[in-house]
């Protein structure tokens, strides 16, 4: 063994088995390079092979987040086995970690290794607006199977977890400022530095008050609650994604509805002087004809994926250059769906907007800016040190080799689920009952679908249509 080797200090020693055993991982492979092959092969329908890889890494540290693909795939490719059993092992996964009190040997290492090198080598605890859709579409699996009972279990969960994303949004913070102030942390200007550069995803994260409100969520729920014959909660749902999205027509005429047949006067009077053409449309009769509800929820491309930046951050050290992850994307115009029945010669009209998950996303991101200052300014301190240690005991080579392994290992976390849609769309309308020959098109990407959906006397069809490149995915569940 040479010299220089012998004389390098257990650090390094602990670095060179780090490399070797993150090789495989995302620490140095980001997590977007490892998806974007399979996600090109699902515009192409190639679902199987998909699954099949993201089963094998859905073994290791990373387990919760390949499971929400995996869980996503197989939903749009209408396998609910193995959709449910995804999303329920993800499920577990996230509980098991959150209601540990002791961290597991195992954790502990991946810490160290997280503290070592970068983020990436922590396992994925996954965003509070992931763990949201993931009960969410888990009621889409009961539904599919005419379990409405336990639809309103997820959905009621779905809720639950936009709350405690809150709490734990902040408890984060908390924890980050208190370890700044352990460690005599100079953050100011680091997180001025930081936000600069984060200056561009502003007008995406405007789009949205948090990332812990989802008005597809509610929704979801207040349909759920009526198909329950729960109108008070469906009302109230309803009312919260009313709040979200104030513009959106199809809501208004939701709560405007339930306010009418639940008897609340005032709240009908209020909302009747705020959409006074929702109002027009109820007096003219439109809306109300015999028959059943169309409910089409259309789910549109995939989320932006993050990128890698580096920033300089003011260091006790100097300046470094650290790899900080960010949404380039820029904000997209609504695209809407249009729907027709060529048939009767019938235009139903165009979709409107109910959630943009790409804002989620980026506004989790910015919610995340103290805990990833705090982590990278305590890492560039070990990493500095491992750096001036290697030089003591290793010479010019120690020096170059830690130098080496400093740039190296500095990777931004891009990871987080990629297979969700882009923004949600809704449209609701009364038709007759019977079978309809339905005609869906989205003319910004060609893509388009003929459908036949069957509407019940005083019954919900639920049209789910899932947009991926050029081909549709259709859901017909009727009730």
């Amino acid at each position: 063994m040479p010299d220089w080797l012998r004389r390098l200090s257990p650090i390094g020693f602990a670095i060179a088995v780090l490399l070797v055993g993150c090789s495989t991982s995302s620490v140095f492979i980001s997590y977007t390079t490892r998806m974007n092959s399979l996600l090109d092969g699902v515009k192409s329908r190639k679902f199987d092979y998909a699954l099949k890889v993201l089963d094998k890494y859905g073994k290791g540290k990373d387990k919760i987040l390949y499971r929400l693909e995996r869980g996503r795939l197989a939903q749009i490719k209408n396998d609910l086995q193995v959709s449910m059993k995804d999303y329920a092992t993800a499920m577990e996964a996230i509980q098991q970690r959150e209601d540990k009190a002791i961290i597991r040997a195992s954790d502990m290492g991946a810490l160290t290794a997280a503290f070592l090198t970068n983020d990436n080598a922590a396992p994925y605890q996954g965003e509070g607006y992931e763990k949201v859709f993931l009960h969410q579409f888990q009621a889409f699996n009961y539904l599919e199977n005419k379990d409405i009972e336990g639809a309103g279990v997820e959905v009621r969960r779905a809720n639950l977890e936009q709350n405690r994303a809150l709490e734990m949004h902040e408890k984060e913070v908390g924890r980050a400022e208190e370890k700044a102030r352990e460690r005599s942390l100079e953050t100011e200007p680091a997180y001025a530095s930081l936000n600069s550069a984060y200056r561009t995803m502003d007008d995406s994260a405007g789009k949205v008050k948090n990332s812990f409100q989802n008005a597809y969520t509610f929704y979801l729920s207040g349909i759920v609650y009526e198909l329950l014959n729960q109108p008070n909660d469906a009302y109230i749902d309803y009312k919260k994604a009313l709040q979200i999205f104030p513009e959106n027509t199809y809501l208004q005429h939701d709560v405007m509805r339930l306010a009418k047949a639940l008897g609340m006067n005032q709240e009908l009077n209020e909302y009747a002087s705020r959409f006074e053409k929702i109002q027009s449309e109820d007096e003219e009769g439109i809306g109300n004809a015999n028959g059943g509800e169309l409910v089409v929820l259309f789910e549109n491309g995939f989320v932006p994926q993050k990128r890698e930046i580096k920033v300089p951050i003011p260091t006790p050290n100097g300046f470094l250059a650290i790899a900080f992850p960010v949404y380039r994307a820029k904000w997209p115009g609504t695209e809407p769906l249009s729907l027709s029945e060529p048939e009767r010669k019938s235009v139903f009209g165009e979709t409107e907007p109910l959630c943009y998950v790409q804002a989620l996303a980026v506004k989790a991101l910015k919610e995340k800016v103290a805990g990833m200052v705090v982590r990278h300014l305590l890492r560039s301190a070990t990493k500095a040190a491992f750096q001036y240690q290697a030089k003591d005991s290793g010479g010019s080579v120690g020096t170059i080799l830690s130098s080496f392994y400093t740039v190296f290992s500095e990777k931004a976390d891009l990871r987080s689920w990629l297979t969700l849609p882009q923004d949600v769309q809704i449209m609701r309308r009364h038709l007759p009952a019977g079978v309809h020959h339905l005609h869906a098109e989205h003319k910004a990407s060609g893509a388009f679908s003929d459908v036949d959906v069957t509407i019940n006397q005083n019954g919900k069809t639920i049209l789910r249509i899932i947009r991926i490149g050029p081909v549709m995915y259709t859901t017909v569940i009727a009730f």
